[in-house]
Parts: C-alpha cells; structure tokens; sequence
C-alpha cells in the first residue's frame, strides 16, 4: 500500500502537537501537511522550523523538515485563507484531514467561539468536500469533546449526541454545533469523530505546555496566600486521560478503515474516574500544596452575597471569576461516558488508558520540576520522545547538566 499524505489542523496546540509526534514515526504516512497561521516578521516555514527545532531531537530535524510542510491557513478566513499554490498542493496529494483545531477557551463569547470551533470547522469540511471530489481525499477525521453531552446527568454512549442537554460554557456548545455539522457533512464525506474528555499531561513524563482545566484549581491552590477556602464537591468524579493515551488513540483509529462513520470516546470511561476528594490527596502529597478549608459552593455564592465579601481579597475574587468556567466541572456534573466500544478497539492496537493511580505522581510532579509551567527541566523534544530511546536521552542530558535535577516528573522506563 502507497504511503498517505495528511493535513493536520492545530497541529501547535497542546494535542495536536502530540499528534505529531506520533505521526512522523508512522509507516503509513509521508508528508504531514500542518495548517499555521502566518504571524507578523515571521514567515510560516519559518515558523514550522521553529516548532520541529523544539520538538524533535537535532538529528531529526532536517529529515522532519522535508516531510512537515508548512500550509499558510486560518480557521477565521474564507476558504481558510489558502494560497493558490497551497490549494493546488493539496489537490494533487491530500488524502487525509485530521482536524484538531480549535478555540478550547471556556470563557470565550458564543460568538468568538462559534467562529472557530463551528465556522472553522465548516471551512476544513468544505477543503475536504472539494478534495473529495477531485477525488484525492479518503477520510475526515475530526477532535471532538465528550462534553458534547453537556451537564446534563447520565450516561453518555458514543451514539449519543442529541439528548436536550444545556451547556456549561460556550466551548461545549460550540463543539456541539460543530459535531451537528461533521456529522451532516458525513452523509458525502467518509468521517470519524474523537471525543476526548479532560486532558492532562503525559502519563509518562507529566509533560503539559499549558495549566488549564484540571490545572487550573490545583494552580490557584498552590498559590499559598490567595485562597483561604477552596469551593468544590469533594465527592464528584472527573473523567481524566493522559495526552498521550488521547495522541496514541486518534492515531491509531485515524488509520482503520472500519473506524470511518464512527464517533470514539477518548475517556477514562464508566468506573474508572476520578474523585476530586483523591485529585485533592494526591496533589497535597505530591504537588506541593498546603492543605485548605474545603466548602461547598452555596458558602461561597453566601459570603459573596453577604457583608463578609469584604474580609477577602479583592485578588480573592477576581481569581474566582477567571476560574468561573471550570466551576461546573468542581461542583461534579452527574456526567459519565460509557467507552467499551473504544476502548476494545484500541486494545487490540495496543493503547490502554491507564489508570489515575499509574500516573498521578508524572503529572503532578511536573507541575513541581517545571514550576508550574515557567521552566522546563529538560528541552521539550525529550518529552516527545518514544519510551524506547527516552531513558538514554535523560541521562545523556542530566549527566552534561547536572545542575537541572532528574525528578519526580520523569519516568526513565
């Protein structure tokens, strides 16, 4: 079978980068088309240089440069923005999209959320649509969300999508809408849908270039002098999974042919949650965080409400309302997401999601050995790499500076 060629969307975020680690060391494809925004005094190779130089080792990197091809885009413009020449590229050799792309800010208004996550979504269908009839393109992936089922309680099936759910922020509502249209579109476009649930870092490494959702609490709490209490319900469970499970999974169904019209649960799945009262322990034991007052959130909606508002600081407050969207999540939605089907599936190809407890100490540590994502212990690229040549890749990079200390938030093997 001849090597495929695919166009990765968000291929600089968080997961989408992930991806991309994983899909240079693929069989099955050659050239990674990667859509990026041309930023001002910077070119978009140039740009692509920027993120290979980081997330690969030296040797790599002029072999990677050839392969990952730089495609000027934005999910904001019309016909997302493409040159001639990039569109004819793409036309002559595209045979995969997998769109990643996305505004994943809850705060964000309906409308700045819709433009990326709906109408972007809209304008890679309609690349697709039109590659498709040229007759290049064979499938459209697609990175949804598990919160599609917003807060309503239950179980959520990968079937399900339409249950006369509300929202807790404009992020769920506009993957919603964006998964409403995918699926419209699959009707003429051979499709898949992933929908991962709450991301954390590497269950290997901890590695996570940003402290957002599950972070975001844990973050304000080891900010020793700003929080005197700490709002949530103790008792709720999160569906939590490692970047690394989430990359692995959409690689490896992303290249199945009997995956094509299916929607996939990337989530920890029913029974296998986590409670917030455990995520609260470990990070006491392991994150570095003093302990605090634990209270529901009527006392805090009381105190806000009532003369004692002025006993707390003005930092106080203003921390809980950038921390607003995420309190949906604290106060535990009765939400959980049955995922038997994928998780079988994934078996069979050797990607497991682990389990909180095998992994808890990486990712916590790492929010110690990196402070809280201001400094890196070691370069990005050895995070990206293979278990199999990562623990000669530590040492060699401790041993010439020790001065950067090997810790918890690396596992050698």
């Amino acid at each position: 079978m001849s090597r495929q060629n695919v166009l990765l969307t968000g291929g600089t975020g968080f997961v989408g980068k992930a991806v991309l680690a994983r899909l240079v060391d693929q069989p099955f494809y050659d050239r990674i088309y990667l859509l990026v925004r041309t930023r001002r005094h910077q070119a978009p190779s140039e740009r692509i240089a920027e993120i290979i130089g980081r997330m690969f080792p030296p040797g790599r990197v002029a072999s990677l440069k050839e392969r990952i091809i730089p495609i000027s885009g934005d999910l904001t413009e019309p016909e997302l923005g493409l040159s001639p020449e990039d569109r004819a590229l793409l036309n002559a050799d595209c045979h995969q999209i997998l769109h990643v792309g996305a505004s994943t800010d809850f705060g964000s208004p309906i409308e700045e959320s819709r433009l990326y996550n709906v109408e972007g979504t809209r304008r890679v269908l309609e690349l697709a649509s039109s590659l498709r009839e040229v007759g290049v393109l064979k499938r459209f992936d697609y990175v949804s969300t598990a919160y599609v089922a917003g807060c309503k309680p239950g179980t959520v099936s990968e079937d399900d999508l339409e249950r006369d759910q509300e929202f807790a922020n404009n992020y769920e509502r506009s993957k919603y809408e964006a998964e409403i249209l995918v699926r419209a579109y699959a009707k003429r476009l051979p499709t898949a849908i992933y929908r991962p649930s709450i991301i954390v870092g590497d269950s290997k490494n901890g590695y996570t270039p940003h402290f957002k959702v599950l972070y975001w609490p844990l973050l304000l709490l080891a900010k020793r002098d700003l929080l005197p209490f700490f709002a949530c319900n103790q008792n709720a469970y999160l569906d939590v999974v490692p970047v690394d499970f989430v990359a692995d999974g959409m690689v490896a169904l992303m290249q199945k042919p009997s995956t094509v019209g299916g929607t996939f649960h990337l989530t920890a799945g029913y029974g296998n949650e986590l409670r917030i009262r455990q995520l609260l322990k470990d990070a006491y034991k392991l994150a570095g965080i003093t302990k605090r007052t634990i209270v529901p959130f009527w006392t805090l909606n009381a105190v806000w409400k009532s003369p004692l508002k002025r006993y707390f600081s003005d930092a106080f407050w203003e921390a809980c309302e950038i921390a607003r969207p995420y309190f949906v999540y604290l106060r535990g939605p009765k939400l959980r997401f049955k995922a038997d089907k994928t998780h079988a599936l994934l078996k069979s190809a050797g990607v497991v999601a682990p389990r909180w407890n095998d992994y808890k100490r990486e990712v916590l540590g790492f929010c110690l050995t990196s402070r809280w994502g201001r400094k890196l212990p070691m370069p990005e690229y050895i995070y990206y790499l293979p278990m199999s040549v990562r623990k000669d890749a530590v040492r060699e990079y401790t041993q010439r500076d020790v001065a950067i200390p090997l810790t918890a938030g690396v596992k050698l093997a």
